[in-house]
This record gives structure tokens, sequence and C-alpha cells, in this order.
């Protein structure tokens, strides 16, 4: 392989059509030989899961940077996340630009994201944000849109307890001192010489123990604009770096960047309560944010003393009950015209350009190297049958191209297309191969197939500086999961 040269039009993949599949391309004229793959044999397939954990590409990538080098051992840390995705559907919203009063949410443990603006592009930072959970918790009221809301009452599960601990303080309990839509409850700021020695109970009746003037609970930060103070402990924290997911390795970065978009802002000061964790009655630091709950346990392994509670879990219970259905279910509807892809494992979050074939009856490959491109004379994603997608390995000048790392996918990790309706579908990796140029498997990759498919090519082997041309194809295959 030889990085670094444009690679010729004509030459880039060269992957003609079957015979096949002339009465749907016609047209064109396709002549190129069928076999099968050679030089390395393809990844045995594996059982699809029937259903996607993740309800959106853009929910998988802010998953994937913070909890993947949790969930791989590869940083020793509380999630952030949580370990796994849990339900996920359609939420009222009345500010919904698309007119449904509704947007998709997602839940974790530890938090929901949520799409309130679907016609932003995914790579907006806007596009995903997090819900209020702790102000509606705590208040009482269901937020149905920017200036709708829902009258319940406050939550009365345990913040950051055991569920059966009877003693605990609730999200009711932080009634008395916090800020909320029901109300504000600001404190004066002590970052000059303050420290977190308060104690709340049950009943929201706060004391002052002196025994918990500590290092780790002295008042680093006072919020001017809700008017509360961060202890040290917390706000080494939100200021933390550690090893994050870009691309396809982890590297030292903030852990939330920035950290408002994860936690909003203090609505409240932290407060000490003796509580069960784990079975075993400890004292813990606990604050609310606007979207999360932190809390401090100095009995635990130093990794996990600073955690963000379960207010997914929480919020969840709070809103639909024990037995609650959950959010609705999204409808399905016929796949659009393909307008990005996205491969969490990757880092991948590209345009998709829609090409066709060449002079020399070659699939034609993407203009920009930073693209993939979308063979529109076949299948749309999402529809049954084998959709194509290329992408280049390097470009002149340009080590690393769009599919640079392709090679590194393994069956089970995740494809996503969106459509240009807004709508995203995912697909399974499967298996990949590598095969000669002019030899590949073209009716596995470009042929008729009972269910949804989603092919990636890119150049692999050597390159041949004589005929502008790598020697070799990089094949993923995938499917559709249900």
């Amino acid at each position: 392989m030889i990085s670094g040269r444009k690679l010729a039009r004509s030459r880039s993949f060269s992957l003609a059509a079957v015979a096949v599949m002339a009465a749907t391309l016609s047209p064109f004229s396709f002549t190129a030989p069928i076999s099968p793959a050679v030089a390395a044999p393809a990844a045995p397939s594996q059982a699809l899961p029937s259903s996607m954990p993740f309800a959106d590409s853009a929910f998988e990538n802010i998953w994937t940077r913070n909890d993947q080098p949790v969930a791989s051992s590869a940083a020793k840390r509380s999630w952030t996340w949580g370990p796994a995705p849990l339900i996920a559907g359609l939420e009222a919203y009345a500010e919904a630009p698309n007119g449904s009063g509704k947007r998709l949410v997602q839940y974790f443990d530890k938090a929901r994201m949520e799409i309130n603006n679907p016609s932003l592009a995914p790579t907006d930072k806007a596009f995903v944000t997090n819900g209020l959970l702790t102000v509606e918790l705590i208040s009482g009221r269901m937020q149905l849109g920017n200036n709708k809301f829902e009258t319940l009452k406050p939550a009365g599960i345990n913040i950051a307890s055991d569920p059966d601990d009877g003693n605990a303080p609730t999200y009711s309990s932080f009634g008395t001192v916090a800020n909320t839509s029901a109300g504000e409850h600001r404190q004066d700021d002590k970052s000059s010489n303050g420290y977190a020695t308060g104690r709340i109970n049950r009943q929201g009746q706060v004391t002052d123990d002196a025994s918990r003037k500590l290092p780790e609970t002295k008042i680093a930060y006072f919020e001017k604009a809700t008017g509360h103070n961060v202890p040290r402990v917390f706000w080494d924290y939100l200021n933390s770096t550690g090893p994050v997911r870009s691309g396809v390795i982890n590297t030292n970065k903030p852990l939330l960047d920035p950290w408002v978009f994860a936690m909003g802002l203090p609505i409240g000061d932290a407060y000490w309560a003796n509580v069960k964790v784990e079975g075993k009655m400890q004292d813990v630091l606990i604050q609310p944010f606007e979207r999360r709950v932190l809390t401090y346990v100095p009995g635990l392994a130093p990794e996990w003393r600073v955690q963000m509670g379960n207010i997914g879990q929480h919020y969840f219970q709070w809103r639909y009950g024990e037995k609650g259905a959950g959010p609705e279910k999204v409808a399905k509807s016929g796949p659009g015209l393909p307008a990005y892809l996205t491969i969490p494992a990757l880092g991948v979050q590209t345009h998709v350009e829609h090409v066709g074939v060449d002079k020399d009856n070659n699939m034609d490959i993407p203009s920009d190297p930073l693209n993939a491109a979308w063979f529109k004379p076949g299948t749309v994603p999402g529809n049954t049958g084998n959709a194509v997608m290329d992408g280049h390995l390097d470009w002149y000048g340009i080590k690393e191209a769009i599919f640079y790392h392709l090679g590194s996918l393994k069956p089970g990790d995740r494809l996503y297309v969106r459509d240009v309706k807004g709508t995203d579908r995912a697909f399974i990796v499967t298996k990949q191969a590598v095969c000669t140029w002019n030899k590949c498997p073209l009716q596995e990759i470009f042929g008729a197939a009972a269910a949804p498919r989603l092919n990636l090519i890119t150049c692999n082997g050597t390159f041949n500086r004589a005929q502008q041309n790598y020697d070799k194809r990089l094949v993923v295959f995938a499917e559709m999961a249900q």
C-alpha cells in the first residue's frame, strides 16, 4: 500500500455490476466476471440481534466516546451514561419542528438522550440534548415542551441509595434546597472559605456536620446563574480528563466536553446523607444538577467514588410507573435516499454522494475523499437487496481517507445510514472479505438478496504505480437490524 497518491478515477474501485442485475440497472452494460473472493477468507457470520440497542447513530456516537472505554476496561471510572442503552421511542415535545409534537428519546441508567430537532445535521453539536430530568423529578412538573408542563407529584424515589432504604433522601427531599420550575432556593457564595458540611434527611431538613469539613468538600466554584456552590471533589470530576474514544483509538481528553452538556448547571448545593449503598450504611455526598445527580462515596474504590446517579432509571419509573409502557414506538416508514453514513466503531460520520458508473462501466467513486458514495442504480439502503457504498482508502496528500480503517470492523459492529427524511437505519456487520480488484464476488456484493443489506467497499493490498490502482479490494458485508 502506498498512501498519499490520488487514485485514478477509472481504476479506483473497478467493480462492475453483474449480469443478473441488468434488468434493474439497464441501460448500463456490465461485463465483469463473477468469481469468489480470494486471498483472505471471509469472517464467519454471527447471529444478528433481533433489535437495535441504539435508536439513533448519534446516540451511539455519544455513548461510545465516554463509555466504550469503560466497557472495554480501557478506562477505570464510573459510567457517564451506563453500560448499555435502555428503552427508546417517542415522547411529547410541543416544539417539534416537523409538527408531530413528538421527539425521539432513549433512556440510559444515568440520563436520557433526545433529538428535539431532527432537521439539524447529525454532526451538529446541538443535535442530541439531555433532558432536565433532575428539575422535573424534584419539582414534580413533567416537561412536555419548552413552556408546557404536566403537574405530577415530586418523585419519592431515593436519589442516591439502594431502593429499599426507607430513610434515605428522595428527589422530593431536595425540593427544600434546590432551584426548579416550582421555585428557587439560592445559597450564598462560599467559594472563599466554605465547605460542603450540610446534611439532608428524607424530610428535606438540613443540619450542619462539622466533621465533614474535609479537603474534598472545600468549595471550589460558585455558579452565579443559579446561586449554588460546588465542592472540590465534584469540581475536579467535572473538569477531569481521561481516555475517551476518538476514531479507532482512545485518547486522553476532557471527560465532559463541556460538562454543562451532560450535567447542566448546579441547582442545589451538595449535602451529605447516611444511606444504604450496596447493602451497607455509609455517608454519601449528593449534589443535584439540572440534568444529572453527582454522588461521592468515600467508602468505595477510588475510581468509583464519584458517580452519576441513576437518574435515567429513576425518571422512567416516575414518568411511566412500575408497569408503564414507556415511550411510543416509532412507526416504520419506507427508506429515502441516503444522506449520511455513520460507523461508530471507526469514528466515521460522513456525507453520502450518489454515483453511477464511470466510463469503464465500473462503480464510480466519491469526489471527496472524506465522503462515502452510494451506487444509485442499485438498492436504496433499507430496501430488500444489496445496497452498496464505496469510499477511498487514501487520497493525494491524505494518508487516511474515509474508509482507511474499514478492515478494523468485525461481526456485530454497527453501521447506520440516515436518509434524506432524517431516519436512521442500522445494519450489523456479518463478515468481510478481500478479493483481487477484477475478480470480486459481484453477485454477492451487487446482486439480489432476500433481506436488506449494506456492503461497503474500499481499496486494499498493494498500490501499482504504473496502473494507478490497488491490486485488491476489501468488502464489508452487513444486514439490517430488525
